[in-house]
């Protein structure tokens, strides 16, 4: 047997991890012909079959589960090495991916990644927008801001705060709602698969569920377009002229919001600096993202 390629185990794992060739395909950024070639030369290298090509897609064979710990090994050794030299760079230049969810990134970090670039030209950002955790040891992103209670042990960073949530409609639905409760409806997550979630049962009983999205984003958008009432983080909701409180719904503490690096990566320059500036640049946005800022449109507006 020839000495294995790294690449064909990395594809390896990524079709094991995605289960199918074209979802590998689409989480390692190449065409499916190339994933389906990787694996191809994998087991003419090792002389026998990793995968099982049936009608309902692809079966991993007693030997390729047989391998996946031994890749895994060997795919974090690169990991870290990939790490260990990153963090020798002391240069304020080159990509840094930093990862966050969606609905964040457009009203608190565009305006500032805006200022820190300018700051710092020769730092590229690499905006990867997602609610799933990335894997920072697998240098899936350099950054993270993500909303959670336990951050992972191999990672560093520090907690900005908390994201405080509560209910809002227009002020239409509001009004039609202190009028006639069961003529408005609930704007949920699709996830719970119709079931009435806990805000509406503690606090707004009587409203039905009758849309649901995927997404953060859609659900606001539902409730800017008057489709009923939706649970929102205050740092979308009061910030929307479009969007008012609902009367008699408390304010509730959601997860905590941190700013996050691999532990190895911690003193690296170009991480060290943007996470230095966004710690300062987002003190201000603590008071909106935590409730302390109903109608903060207004005060904006106020302010041009």
């Amino acid at each position: 047997m020839n000495n294995i390629d790294w690449n064909d185990l990395n594809y390896f794992l990524a079709t094991v991890k995605n289960g199918s060739l074209a979802s590998a395909a689409k989480y390692l950024k190449v065409n499916h012909t190339t994933v389906s070639r990787r694996i191809a030369a994998l087991e003419q290298q090792l002389g026998a079959p990793l995968f099982e090509r049936t009608a309902s897609g692809l079966l991993i064979t007693p030997l390729g589960n047989a391998l996946i710990p031994y890749a895994n090994q060997m795919n974090e050794s690169v990991h870290t090495m990939d790490r260990l030299v990153t963090a020798q760079s002391q240069d304020l230049a080159g990509t840094l991916r930093i990862t966050t969810m969606d609905m964040f990134t457009q009203r608190v970090l565009m305006p500032n990644i805006k200022i820190f670039t300018q700051e710092h030209p020769e730092i590229n950002i690499e905006l990867i927008l997602s609610d799933a955790n990335l894997n920072l040891s697998a240098r899936e992103a350099d950054i993270a801001f993500r909303a959670t209670d336990n951050p992972a042990p191999d990672v560093v960073g520090k907690r900005l705060g908390h994201f405080a949530i509560t209910c809002y409609c227009t002020q239409e639905v509001h009004e039609q709602y202190l009028q006639d409760p069961l003529s408005v409806t609930a704007i949920d997550w699709r996830d719970n698969q119709g079931q009435k979630p806990d805000w509406v049962n503690e606090h707004m009983p009587d409203l039905e569920v009758r849309h649901v999205s995927s997404t953060l984003s859609g659900i606001y958008e539902l409730a800017k377009a008057g489709c009923g009432v939706a649970q929102l983080p205050c740092g979308l909701g009061d910030v929307c002229p479009d969007l008012v409180r609902v009367q008699g719904v408390p304010l509730f503490e959601g997860m905590g919001l941190w700013i996050l690096t691999h532990i190895d990566l911690r003193n690296t320059a170009r991480i060290k600096v943007f996470r230095d500036f966004m710690l300062k640049a987002l003190e201000k946005e603590m008071p909106l993202i935590e409730g302390k800022c109903e109608q903060h449109w207004r005060t904006e507006l106020d302010a041009n």
